[in-house]
């Protein structure tokens, strides 16, 4: 934590309403989870399509698509390891602080990010690469 940086009281803090965060966060998990299934299958549908073709550019086409499935696969992933770390600090008691520097995340970030583990300062820091990862 930064010297310049006062931690707030607890009792001073208004935080979200961790049962709405809760439910909140288990529904984008369970959203996003759904999702995996219908891409692949959306790309195997389209793999089917282009089949249709010529045949020279078809491995080019089904090998972009594997591409593009794995990236959506990774970012999947990792939006649910963030979803599960934020449900993690919520039993933990500690949803709501920042991972960075341990101030209250303010209410607005929280509800428009659920899963936001960081105050938009260290936020800041992380992206410019000062931080940590």
């Amino acid at each position: 934590m930064s010297a310049d940086r006062e931690l707030i009281d607890d009792d001073d803090v208004v935080g979200p309403d961790l049962a709405a965060m809760r439910s909140l966060l288990l529904a984008q998990r369970d959203e996003l989870l759904d999702a995996v299934p219908d891409l692949d299958a959306e790309v195997f549908r389209t793999r089917s399509d282009v089949s249709d073709g010529s045949g020279e550019t078809e491995h080019l086409v089904v090998a972009e698509q594997k591409d593009l499935t794995a990236r959506v696969d990774a970012l999947t992933e990792r939006a649910v390891e963030e979803i599960d770390e934020a449900l993690a600090r919520i039993d933990a008691g500690t949803y709501g602080r920042c991972t960075d520097c341990g101030t209250p995340i303010p209410t607005e970030r929280l509800e428009a990010v659920p899963a936001a583990a960081t105050c938009l300062d260290c936020r800041s820091v992380r992206e410019r690469g000062g931080g940590l990862v």
